[in-house]
């Protein structure tokens, strides 16, 4: 097996639009973008790899800025260590600071993606092979009066999405009918 260091960790920022222009959340917040985090990991053989983690605005305990805040606290612990190695590469994350699980994700992403291209398989064949079932693929409907939300849902079942997650604001007389909306096709 050819020696292999993380030589370098590069963070990228890059505004991600929401494909359907406003997502509207609960509290009257609406999001126009993501703010996502985009991490190259460079060995000293010049193979790189990519990883991404985009936490959902503030609706997760993380946020964009935290993420790229922990990737800094980090990168300079993971380098010299072969990307190969993803569970001692994750121990490594663990001992230079606990929790941050998104930012770590980023990490690893791009690990197993240079574990992939130096042994010259997908990373899907790495974790166990390639599976005939389809994955459920899921849509999460934002806030919207029932009728908005029965054409979110058809537009998206009609994209190929069968599982919903319709989000709801703080009328419980309005959000039976959103989720009586979304079951109807």
């Amino acid at each position: 097996m050819t020696d292999l260091k993380i030589s370098r960790i590069d963070v990228f920022q890059v505004d991600l639009p929401y494909s359907h222009g406003t997502y509207h959340l609960s509290g009257n917040r609406a999001i126009t973008r993501f703010d996502a985090t985009f991490v190259r990991i460079t060995t000293n053989t010049g193979l790189e790899g990519w990883g991404e983690s985009t936490p959902f605005d503030n609706y997760i305990a993380s946020h964009a800025g935290g993420v790229r805040a922990a990737i800094a606290e980090i990168a300079p612990k993971l380098i010299g260590l072969d990307p190969r190695r993803v569970d001692r590469l994750n121990d490594a994350m663990d001992a230079a600071l606990l929790g941050n699980e998104p930012a770590k994700s980023a990490i690893d992403i791009a690990c197993w993606d240079i574990f992939g291209k130096s042994v010259g398989l997908p990373v899907c064949e790495l974790l166990g092979g390639r599976t005939e079932t389809k994955l459920p693929v899921l849509e999460s409907i934002p806030v919207a009066d029932p009728e908005g939300t029965r054409k979110h849902v058809s537009d998206a079942r009609a994209m190929g999405f069968t599982g919903f997650s319709v989000k709801i604001g703080s009328d419980p007389v309005t959000n039976a009918a959103r989720v009586e909306a979304a079951l109807i096709d």
